[in-house]
Parts: C-alpha cells; sequence; structure tokens
C-alpha cells in the first residue's frame, strides 16, 4: 500500500533535503579553507583581503590581512600565541621570518589609535602611522544593529603585525 503524500510529507522531504543540500556545501567549502596549506591559506586572505580562520596543520588559527605594502600584500598567522609574517607578492607566497616590536603603548599613540578608530566609524576606514612609526588601520565591518559598528583595529610596523583587535562600538 502506497503511503499518502500530503502537503506537509512534501513539504517536509523538501525541507530535509534543502537543509542536506545546504550542510553538504558547507563541507566542500570548509575543506576548501580547512584542508589547504599555510600558502594556500595566506593566498587566498592576500586575494581576498578578508582576515579568516582556518585549520592548518591540524590546529585552529587566524590568518589576518595586514595591508598593502609596496607591491605585496602582508598577512599574518596566528598560531597560539605568535605570529608568522608572510608577503603576497604577485601571487607569490613569501615567509619574513621576522618578529615584529611591541607597540608603544603611550599616550601619543593612544590619541592616533582614538582618531583612527573614530574615522573609522565615519567613514568606513581610516589609517594614520604614529610619531614612532607603527600603521595603524581601523575599518568597520558588518554591523548587527543600526546604532552599533563592528571595528577592526590593526597595528603593523614594517608591514608585520604588531596587534590586532575587533571591537563593538554602540552609540
Amino acid at each position: 500500500m502506497p503511503l499518502p503524500c500530503t502537503k506537509t510529507t512534501w513539504s517536509t522531504i523538501v525541507r530535509k533535503i534543502l537543509i542536506l543540500a545546504v550542510q553538504l556545501a558547507g563541507v566542500l567549502l570548509c575543506g576548501q579553507v580547512f584542508g589547504a596549506s599555510i600558502d594556500e591559506t595566506v593566498g587566498m586572505v592576500a586575494q581576498t583581503r578578508q582576515t579568516t580562520v582556518a585549520t592548518i596543520n591540524g590546529r585552529d588559527a587566524e590568518i589576518i590581512y595586514v595591508g598593502r605594502f609596496g607591491d605585496c600584500d602582508s598577512v599574518a598567522v596566528r598560531s597560539g600565541k605568535h605570529y608568522q609574517h608572510f608577503r603576497v607578492c604577485s601571487g607569490k607566497v613569501q615567509a619574513r621570518n621576522t618578529v615584529a616590536p611591541s607597540w608603544a603603548d603611550d599616550q601619543g599613540s593612544q590619541r592616533v589609535l582614538a582618531a583612527v578608530v573614530r574615522n573609522a566609524i565615519f567613514y568606513g576606514q581610516s589609517a594614520q602611522v604614529d610619531e614612532n612609526g607603527y600603521l595603524i588601520t581601523a575599518r568597520t565591518l558588518g554591523a548587527v544593529e543600526a546604532s552599533c559598528k563592528n571595528v577592526e583595529v590593526v597595528i603593523s610596523y614594517d608591514g608585520d603585525l604588531v596587534d590586532r583587535g575587533l571591537k563593538r562600538i554602540c552609540g
């Protein structure tokens, strides 16, 4: 005896098929990022200029787009508590093997940081070099509420990431 096919049964079946299709697409996309090598992931971040999170060599890592320096894009990989710095020039990934100096958290640098964040809130992005030579950049990211903005701040020195922060600012 065949099963009765009601409208509810068909909508349930279609919904389950759609859910499975979305899950499969997610698995395929994750496989591209999570199964990638460090060079592939760094190259992808340089191309898209978007920070991402990935699993590289079995460890979670944050791959951070630092900015454009000369003819190259600068990308940092944070795994654990340390950064690896890379340059991507004409599609070629090059490890820098450098350690960026700590940011001088003095009053002048704090004023520059505050101005850059304020300008990013108003104009979408901003950048300025402080008196010690550190480049401070900020940009707004998507916001959930109209009165709040997510602001990403990147502090770099000679193209190497010194610090990065993401903050929600409301008001």
